[in-house]
């Protein structure tokens, strides 16, 4: 049968509609590409945390690594399962799959799936409120980004609860009041702790570029280079979000599968590209190595035959992870007392 044949059995729906439906199926695809590359970051980033060979120090970055992915594959799971019921396991619907998907949003699994959803971004910018308070160690840092993410925790507890009541959807006038300013908020908080990381990190580059020279400051480059790249997937889609959810456009819908799956990443590659960054070091500066570490001194390395051998200059640069909170660097000459304690994730 030809494909002009088949047209008598075209659906007479209104466009709008049709194209309603259409997009609750084709964001279900595409939040399975973002889930896709959601299990190849969680792999990798248990790969290289484990090959840190520290797993009593790491534990803690596998546990939310894996809450995470458990999160992000019970809200895609479920977006699948709400589709199937709409398409077949309740088809035979009053007025079919289309009034299945406009009038059972507010079905129990639905909630459920929206819930999960809200705990990945508490986690998210739980992790991004903590590396900031440990990149700084000045409290009074983190009171905005603290207060800000507990309103958006309430603001999304409320959301919820509203799209559950019977009757109620994603586009309710009522539900609006609550989701609109929780994805407000939620896109603001983190990029507002994305910017307080990229300020402190570049101030640190300076600082350290200023005593030591421009390849120890590349060390800080790269990790400005990390946060941007975790960071810039997640704002420019929750932006689109955000832009046609206010217009209350239907190709929102094309975006929410897929903006669970890339927040439960960026915070996955945040921490892999850490853990990555460490592995790769071929020579690192212990902590206890910092507290005797010079300007204009270069430390002295034994050799096996008990002689000295100075500071290889074209060693690789120092490594992130040898900037510890409460490190010495007995720079005060060169200005870096000023840089307070300096720590990493």
């Amino acid at each position: 049968m030809s494909t002009s044949d088949l047209s008598q059995y075209a659906t007479q729906e209104p466009a709008a509609l049709l194209w309603f439906e259409r997009a609750n199926y084709i964001a279900v695809n595409v939040g399975l590409i973002g889930y896709g590359m959601h299990i190849i970051s969680l792999f990798a980033c248990l790969y290289y945390l484990a090959k840190e060979r520290n797993m009593k120090k790491n534990a803690k970055w596998a546990i939310l690594v894996l809450i995470l992915f458990a999160c992000g594959s019970i809200n895609i799971s479920i977006n699948m399962k709400f589709n199937e019921m709409a398409w077949i396991d309740y088809r035979g619907f009053p007025g079919g799959p289309l009034m299945f998907l406009l009038q059972e949003q507010a079905i129990t699994v639905n909630t459920v799936g929206s819930s999960f959803s809200i705990i990945v971004g508490f986690l998210t910018d739980s992790l991004l409120i903590y590396r900031v308070h440990v990149v700084y160690r000045m409290w009074y840092v983190i009171v905005v980004p603290i207060l800000t993410w507990l309103a958006m925790s309430i603001l999304g507890a409320l959301f919820v609860l509203q799209a559950a009541q019977p009757q109620s959807s994603l586009w309710a006038h009522t539900t609006l009041n609550f989701s609109l300013p929780y994805f407000s908020i939620l896109m603001g908080l983190n990029i507002l702790l994305t910017g307080l990381l990229v300020t402190r990190l570049l101030y640190m580059r300076y600082k350290i570029t200023k005593a030591l020279g421009s390849r120890h400051g590349r060390t800080y480059t790269s990790v400005v280079s990390m946060l941007l790249e975790s960071a810039v997937p997640y704002g420019i889609i929750s932006i689109i979000f955000l832009v046609l959810y206010t217009l209350q456009s239907t190709a929102a819908l094309l975006f929410i599968p897929l903006l669970t799956q890339v927040q439960c990443m960026s915070t996955t590659l945040i921490i892999m590209r850490v853990a990555r960054g460490r592995a790769w070091t071929n020579e690192t500066i212990s902590q206890s190595n910092m507290s005797e570490m010079k300007y204009g001194r270069p430390p002295q390395h034994s050799s096996g035959n008990g002689s000295n051998t100075a500071y290889d200059s074209s060693s690789p640069e120092i490594a992130l992870g040898t900037f510890k909170a409460n490190s010495n660097l007995e720079l005060q000459s060169k200005g870096l007392s000023s840089m307070g304690s300096v720590g990493v994730v």
